[in-house]
């Protein structure tokens, strides 16, 4: 919970938005005179700080650490999670790890147990291709599409019909 209070704090400041301008233009934000490494470093700072409460937290909930944790496979579900859920969203990324991780207790039970990974590389290609965005994200395209057409019919006169001639 703490961690989602920083990250909404962060994303909507003004720090947040340099660090958008960063990600899209770096020299433009330079050049606009702020001191691009410095905001990196307080965020790569900033990002080790959670990761580090993350993992005291997490040890607790499973007991023990292995080096089975670190695997690439925990690595790539995570990025699914994000591809899932949605991109550039706190959200969208808690959504995609909800779904992916229902599907996981739900494949991997029974006889499907062994299909699990082909079940995730064929849901990261299929999420790939069809919603590009995630699920967050597209859904976020499609309102601000709605409400467009909305406005647009709004503004559009109404003909009146020509008298015959």
């Amino acid at each position: 919970m703490l961690g989602f209070v920083i990250c909404r704090v962060v994303v909507s400041s003004k720090f947040g938005k340099v660090l958008v301008a960063i990600r899209d233009a770096e020299a433009r934000t330079r050049f606009l005179g702020y001191r691009v490494e410095a905001y990196k470093l307080l965020v790569f700072t900033l990002s080790a700080c959670m990761a580090g409460v993350a993992g005291a937290l997490y040890v607790p909930q499973v007991g023990i650490i292995n080096p089975s944790e670190f695997s690439p496979g925990n690595s790539i579900e995570a990025v699914i999670w994000v591809a899932v859920g949605g991109r550039g969203t706190l959200t969208g990324a808690v959504l995609g790890a909800v779904l992916v991780n229902y599907g996981k207790t739900y494949f991997t039970s029974g006889v499907l147990a062994p299909y699990w990974l082909f079940v995730l590389g064929g849901l990261f290609v299929a999420v790939t291709l069809l919603l590009p965005r995630g699920i967050v994200g597209t859904i976020h395209q499609r309102w601000r599409e709605w409400r467009e057409r909305r406005g647009a019919a709004a503004r559009v006169p109404h003909a009146t019909p020509r008298a015959a001639e």
